[in-house]
C-alpha cells in the first residue's frame, strides 16, 4: 500500500529515525522462521492473524491482552497444550518489555513455547476447519432467514 508506506516514511522523518528498511510485499511465513519470537503490542484486536502466522512458523508471541490473544497464548476449552508466549496488559510498556526480555534470555523456554505454538496452530486453526466453521455458520443463518 503506497499511501501507508508514505505515511510511515513521513513518521520516520518526524521522529528523526534514519536507516529504516522497508521490505515491501513479502511472504511472511518465509521470513517468520528467522525470528526468535514475535510481538503484538496492539490496544485493540479481534483474532490477530499475525499471532496465528507466528504460531504456524513455530514462533512464540508476546501479545497484549486484547481480543482473543489470551486464549491464543494460553489455550482454551479442551486445549491443554500449554503456554505459547506471554500475554500482558495493554498500554503497559514495562510489562511488555519484561516479557520480551524473558523471551530473549530463556532460550529453552522460548523453544518450548514455539513447539506449543506450532501444535496449537496445527490442531486448532487449520484452514479446512475454519472454512467448515464458516460454511456451517452461513448455512445456519440461511436456514433461519428462510424460516
Amino acid at each position: 500500500d503506497s499511501e501507508y508506506a508514505s505515511e510511515c516514511r513521513s513518521l520516520l522523518k518526524q521522529l528523526g529515525i534514519r536507516g529504516a528498511v522497508f521490505m515491501g510485499t513479502i511472504n511472511v511465513l518465509e521470513h517468520m522462521g528467522n525470528f526468535d519470537f514475535t510481538v503484538l503490542s496492539s490496544i485493540s484486536e479481534g483474532q490477530p492473524l499475525s499471532v496465528l502466522e507466528s504460531f504456524a512458523a513455530g514462533r512464540p508471541c508476546v501479545t497484549t491482552d486484547v481480543g482473543c490473544c489470551k486464549e491464543l497464548i494460553y489455550g482454551e476449552g479442551d486445549d491443554n497444550l500449554g503456554q505459547a508466549g506471554y500475554c500482558v496488559p495493554p498500554m503497559q510498556p514495562h510489562a511488555l518489555a519484561r516479557a520480551m526480555e524473558d523471551m530473549c534470555h530463556n532460550r529453552a523456554r522460548r523453544l518450548q513455547m514455539g513447539r506449543v505454538a506450532k501444535r496449537r496452530a496445527a490442531e486448532y486453526f487449520r484452514h479446512e476447519d475454519m472454512i467448515s466453521h464458516y460454511l456451517e455458520t452461513y448455512e445456519e443463518v440461511f436456514h433461519r432467514w428462510q424460516a
